[in-house]
């Protein structure tokens, strides 16, 4: 029976190891994660689904800051120490990465806690919800080390489905049934929900994670200037991860200062969706990466554009047929979640143009982080982020929800159009739409 059960187990790795699975995952997950938005859209009005975002997209960003770039260093380092058989340094490695987001997590817990408790203009309900998003945030911090870690496992399945698939399955079952139930759901009644199944989605990839890797060591590494690598080359990725990663979520903490909840609500709703189109765009991308590296590496630059360029077309193709079906039927896609998201068709259109220009584009920030210049990438993300804050103090003050999606696209165009220049700047090859397209691809070069 035993061996029976490890045969199984042993081919399940062996299917949650194949690409394509893994892409049909994460696509189940998005669907699932977008019927999730409509229960709650439904469930619990304008208002309450405003402070639901909020609370959540809190957690979700203080969550990566609370992980100190450490997830997107994580597979690399940890390929690299087990290839050269160096278990011991792997064990530190993933100790401090630990200790390091335990001790930022639980101190930005704490603030959030106090804000959220001592801020007079709060209701009850709404401190409770961002002091259960306060704690989320050592969740996802540990969530994101250890998913990534997997990857430089090789154990590819715990890498993605936890995160694609079973978070978002897990969720929606729960407020499915709250709601079949005819249990009042409401915006702490969700986060709370929400904050338990990251939990435990914590808790569960900890535990796999740990169980396939040399034990976890928990003192102090000897070698300061190693722990200090570490950092170093971590904090330069957060602010990148940030935003390549969890832009909905911060679209949605800049304007909540300047919006009411219930504006809050239609315009979360928007970004999630324009981002779900852009979720296949970033797919695309990422499965040229490989590619592109290879040609990088052989000094191809015929070879580099013909990789973006199968990166471009579908999701081309793709951004465009959403942004003409949002332009005729909008209005009746937004109905789906109430009657009071149905006016947000305008905001949905302004952010489904903002990743046609992302598909046009190419991916050329995947060029910059292939490059090495992991400095000049936090640098452009520092400078995007800011110009998200300021153009949407600015333009929502003018412009309401619809200045908030305003501000989203200038942000995009900005960051696009200043990577191209950079790339060009360091004589890498071009990967945008015009330089990438066989009719034009020779005479840019």
């Amino acid at each position: 029976m035993a061996g029976r059960t490890e045969d199984m187990l042993a081919r399940l790795r062996i299917l949650l190891a194949n690409a394509s699975v893994l892409a049909a995952t994460r696509f189940v997950g998005a669907g699932v994660g977008f019927l999730a938005q409509v229960i709650l859209a439904k469930a619990l009005g304008a208002h309450d689904l405003g402070i639901f975002y909020a609370a959540t997209s809190l957690s979700a960003v203080a969550g990566i800051a609370a992980a100190q770039g450490y997830p997107e260093i994580a597979a690399r380092f940890a390929a690299r120490y087990r290839n050269k058989d160096e278990p011991g340094l792997f064990a530190a490695f993933a100790g401090q990465a630990t200790c390091d987001a335990l001790a930022i997590g639980s101190l930005l817990a704490l603030m959030v806690t106090a804000w959220a408790i001592f801020w007079p203009s709060l209701a009850d309900d709404t401190r409770l919800a961002y002091v259960l998003g306060g704690w989320m945030i050592i969740a996802v911090a540990i969530t994101n080390i250890y998913v990534n870690i997997a990857g430089g496992m090789r154990h590819f399945g715990l890498c993605y489905v936890p995160e694609g698939l079973v978070r978002p399955v897990v969720f929606f079952a729960v407020i499915a049934a709250t709601a079949a139930l005819g249990l009042q759901l409401v915006a702490v009644r969700a986060v709370a929900i929400s904050a338990a199944v990251i939990a435990m989605v914590a808790i569960g990839v900890f535990m796999a994670v740990r169980v396939r890797m040399p034990p976890i060591r928990w003192t102090r590494v000897r070698h300061g200037k190693l722990v200090w690598r570490w950092r170093r080359e971590a904090w330069l990725l957060v602010l990148l991860a940030v935003f390549t990663n969890f832009f909905a979520d911060i679209g949605i903490l800049v304007v909540v200062p300047f919006l009411p909840s219930a504006e809050v609500a239609v315009f979360g709703l928007c970004l999630k969706l324009a981002l779900l189109v852009g979720y296949f765009v970033q797919v695309a991308q990422q499965i040229a990466v490989p590619d592109i590296a290879d040609a990088r590496h052989a000094g191809d630059g015929a070879a580099i554009r013909r990789a973006a360029w199968r990166s471009i077309a579908m999701p081309v193709l793709l951004t465009l047929g959403s942004l003409a079906c949002v332009g005729l039927f909008g209005r009746e896609l937004l109905a789906i979640f109430g009657p009071q998201f149905a006016e947000g068709q305008g905001v949905l259109f302004i952010l489904v143009v903002a990743q046609v220009l992302r598909a046009l584009a190419g991916p050329s920030s995947h060029l910059m982080t292939l490059r090495g210049v992991q400095g000049l990438n936090a640098a452009l993300s520092a400078g995007a982020i800011g110009l998200l804050l300021v153009s949407s103090g600015v333009l929502t003050r003018f412009y309401g929800i619809h200045g908030a999606a305003l501000a989203v696209l200038l942000t995009y165009a900005c960051w696009l159009l200043a990577t191209a220049i950079a790339l060009n700047r360091l004589g890498e090859t071009r990967t945008d739409f015009m330089a990438s397209m066989p009719a034009f691809g020779k005479a840019t070069y």
